[in-house]
């Protein structure tokens, strides 16, 4: 399993005697041989934040079902604004997607699809959206 690190956020808290900074971590593993995971991590130092995000993301892995390194039929997914479109494609085409959709779609071991977003596009919200699409293939 290879994990990767979608995005680190810093999270100011201002209190009384000056700011008290966090992170929360982002990432996904995945073998790229149709398994994938999700975790997000919360720590007041880095190291700390990505190891809990890498932990939560190894126990989250399920499988998803895949026909000539694409997927089967078109995916629509909504999670708050983001909406995310997944057509399959020919291994002519490739990976036509944006970067965070792409560092997903790799990890899970697709290799040709065609991506459209609309509404938000953050990082978080579009890796949960692209998560909860590859849990509705059939």
């Amino acid at each position: 399993m290879k994990d990767r690190l979608i995005k680190i956020h810093r999270v100011t808290k201002v209190v009384k005697g000056g700011r008290i900074f966090s992170y929360t971590s982002t990432s996904i593993c995945g073998d790229k041989k149709n398994q994938i995971g999700f975790g997000r991590g919360k720590s007041r130092e880095i190291i700390e934040s990505i190891k809990k995000s890498y932990l939560k993301a190894r126990n989250n892995i399920f499988k998803i079902n895949l026909k000539n390194e694409t997927i089967p039929h078109f995916l629509f997914s909504k999670h708050s604004a983001t909406k995310i479109y997944l057509y399959p494609a020919s291994k002519i085409i490739g990976l036509i997607s944006n970067f965070v959709i792409k560092q997903v779609l790799i990890s899970s071991g697709i290799k040709s699809i065609f991506s459209k977003v609309h509404g938000s596009t953050n990082s978080v919200n579009m890796t949960i959206c692209v998560i909860k699409a590859l849990t509705f293939l059939k």
